[in-house]
């Protein structure tokens, strides 16, 4: 009978599963609904849908995870600190979809350049609204981890927003078209 009443249960969480696939409606990962609300950039600059209960990455941590002088200029993540998605505005036009692509392929470089081990996974363009994006994935390593990246460049006022979302590698296909739909979602505020 025990069984029985794991596999209802199995059933139901399921089903409950099939009503949360969009940012809307939240999304279940690893049988957690996350839920999703629109955040504001940069001072107004940028609007895009996040996890609601992603919270600006505390300075201490930061220093530790991004240990770089040039970190990131945004840095939110979960609670647990497993997933973040940090952003950056450059002072850099483009022009349509081709200057997007040479902005895409210079970052590709200097990732490379700074680890020539990294290898782009996938490399896209996606057209969204009017709004031209180029994203492309990567796997680099912390201290204990792998860590999968998605990378997502796009125009914002006559600069170049560079999104990234990572997380754990072991996790990247519970998050990647999760972070896929949040990347679209990027808007210049009115």
């Amino acid at each position: 009978m025990e069984y029985m009443d794991e596999q209802i249960l199995e059933m139901r969480q399921k089903e409950k599963e099939k009503r949360h696939t969009t940012l809307e409606t939240g999304i279940y990962v690893k049988k957690k609904l996350i839920e999703f609300h629109q955040e504001e950039l940069f001072d107004g600059q940028v609007e895009i849908v996040l996890p609601v209960t992603f919270i600006d990455m505390p300075q201490l941590v930061a220093d530790v995870k991004y240990p770089s002088t040039y970190r990131p200029q945004i840095i939110k993540t979960s609670l647990d600190g497993t997933v973040n998605v940090t952003f950056n505005i450059f002072d850099i036009k483009v022009e349509g979809s081709e200057g997007l692509e040479d902005v895409s392929a210079r970052f590709q470089a200097i990732l490379k350049q700074v680890n020539p081990a990294i290898k782009i996974f996938n490399y896209d363009e996606v057209v969204c609204e009017n709004r031209y994006y180029r994203l492309f994935s990567y796997k680099s390593y912390a201290m204990d981890t792998q860590i999968y990246n998605l990378i997502c460049v796009t125009p914002i006022k006559d600069k170049v927003l560079q999104v990234c979302f990572n997380c754990e590698y072991n996790d990247y296909e519970l998050w990647e078209e999760i972070a896929k739909q949040i990347f679209l979602t990027i808007k210049e505020s009115a």
